[in-house]
């Protein structure tokens, strides 16, 4: 049965490609996805560009993958993966582009640090091979420009270093893929002279920075200083920063357990001016050759202790190395943080002070006979008033056409408000036990509970502009006139039970029915 390919990430297991047969997914990025993949019983590893040459690609994959095929085919060194062949499926002029390299059973540098605990000795040696790989990739002409601990393996069964993934390579001559003024690469192994570049030029129009063997250099001497300073690179510990303008803390500072002599040596790799790091691949391999005959109790321990927790201090004594973004971002959220302490704080004030004894609504009120509720529902009282109409109630005596507060200190709409509405879902009112006498509260309590009440909730408005709360997330309603009853119940004497309001005074009040308050 013939299976048709969507996407080159999604080929299933056993889908043959001129010969080669997919075994299993190994990763997928953002300009190809790996496979393992067999001939003839053997295991290789496919890459495969993500979009087709004519796909309209911003990230120009194919591309990419070219380029990468340019690097490797004039490379042939035991310590830089090698590439077996390449072509097209399922079309050979316009299908997506794949490469055949050597399949490199083993850990990435940084899951070997985590798995084996290499000795300063290892890392030494693993280091002086990768530094003469580099030495003879440029003596090709050839940069790699993302050298970094993702992009190098160390085979299970030897040990044996390997460089991976040319996807940002560069080699003489090639096309400019970008009209960026950096190369594509990873900010963390990007050079100082790349950032002053940058810093200087980054503004101007056609501004291309010139990629050296010193940037490489930097690069590999990254990976040491991480490969010394970091015990877990690989689970996501934090590094020291070195893209600042100063000078990183010494490894041997950062961790006891790197010998002297060799800690020096990942300084100068790392040096912030160019003239001062090795001037060539060679000269790095030479220096931590001179290193390789060292024997001492502190080149034959562990490098890291398995325990042993990444440092915590920061680079250095000083704020500059820390971003400015990573400072404000930090801010942002200590702030967002107190600002919800806040709220919460607020909310659980009003929830501790809120009355917690309902009104009763007495039978005599309707007259109507009750209805048993179940048990199970969650805030309703176990008694019900049987569904009446509003007209059958009526208003309160002495309540100014108002009917019956639902809660204390809160008062219902007008009846001719109340009419408009024909929801068809009948909200039933909450029922104490009629045996229970309601505790009465004095003037001065309620006007201090309400006084409380209006400061919590203006704080809360305020906490909640500061958080950035959508404007519309509420509407008022539009106002209307009020009826005469209810400006003669809120304005007349108290001397017939009316509240004896001043105009343009604000007040919270309590409804008391004159049954129940008897």
């Amino acid at each position: 049965m013939l299976t048709v390919i969507h996407h080159p990430a999604q080929l299933p297991s056993g889908y043959m490609i001129h010969g080669w047969r997919v075994v299993k997914l190994l990763g997928a990025g953002t300009y190809g996805a790996v496979y393992r993949v067999e001939m003839n019983g053997h295991p290789f590893a496919m890459k495969i560009a993500m979009h087709r040459p004519s796909s309209g690609d911003a990230e120009q994959a194919d591309a990419r993958l070219m380029r990468e095929l340019g690097c490797l085919v004039h490379l042939r060194h035991s310590n830089i993966v090698g590439v077996l062949g390449f072509g097209r499926f399922p079309d050979f002029r316009t299908g997506w582009l794949y490469v055949v390299l050597d399949f490199v059973d083993g850990y990435t540098l940084a899951e070997w640090m985590e798995r084996t605990h290499p000795t300063a000795q290892e890392v030494v040696r693993v280091f002086e091979k990768l530094a003469g790989a580099m030495d003879y990739m440029h003596g090709r002409g050839i940069f790699h420009r993302d050298l970094k601990l993702a992009n190098i393996m160390v085979r299970a069964k030897d040990s044996e270093p390997v460089i991976l993934d040319f996807s940002a390579g560069d080699y003489t001559h090639a096309e400019d893929l970008t009209d960026a003024p950096l190369p594509p690469g990873t900010r963390r192994y990007r050079s100082p002279e790349a950032y002053r570049f940058l810093k200087e030029h980054g503004d101007e129009k056609g501004a291309r920075y010139e990629f050296k063997v010193t940037d490489d250099v930097y690069a590999l001497g990254v990976c040491l200083y991480d490969v010394l300073t970091t015990p877990e690179p690989a689970s996501g510990s934090p590094k020291a920063a070195v893209e600042g303008r100063w000078v990183p803390p010494q490894a041997r500072e950062l961790n006891a357990r790197v010998p002297a002599g060799l800690s020096d040596v990942a300084m100068r790799f790392i040096a912030r001016k160019p003239e001062e790091r090795p001037p060539t691949a060679e000269a790095m391999r030479r220096e931590l050759a001179a290193l390789a005959g060292e024997a001492g109790p502190e080149w034959t321990v562990p490098v890291h202790v398995p325990s042993l927790k990444p440092p915590t201090a920061p680079a250095s004594n000083t704020d500059e190395e820390t971003p400015p973004t990573r400072r404000v971002r930090r801010a942002r959220l200590m702030d967002a943080g107190v600002a919800l302490l806040v709220v919460a704080a607020v909310a659980g004030a009003f929830m501790w002070l809120r009355p917690t004894s309902p009104i009763a609504v007495p039978r005599e009120v309707s007259g109507q006979p009750v209805e048993p509720v179940s048990p199970g529902d969650a805030g309703v009282a176990s008694l019900v008033p049987a569904p009446m109409s509003l007209q059958d109630a009526g208003p309160l005596p002495n309540s100014g056409g108002v009917l019956a507060a639902s809660s204390p200190g809160v008062a219902l709409p007008p009846l001719e408000s109340v009419r408009k509405e024909s929801s068809a879902v009948k909200r039933a009112p909450i029922v104490a036990n009629p045996s229970a006498t309601p505790a009465k509260k004095s003037p001065a309590a309620s006007s201090a509970r309400a006084e409380f009440l209006a400061k919590c909730a203006v704080a809360s408005a305020a906490v909640a502009l500061q958080l950035g709360c959508p404007s519309n997330s509420q509407v008022r309603p539009e106002s209307g006139a009020c009826p005469e009853e209810a400006r003669n119940a809120m304005f007349r004497g108290s001397d017939k039970g009316w509240l004896n309001l001043a105009p343009g005074r604000s007040s919270v009040q309590v409804l008391r029915d004159p049954l129940i308050a008897a």
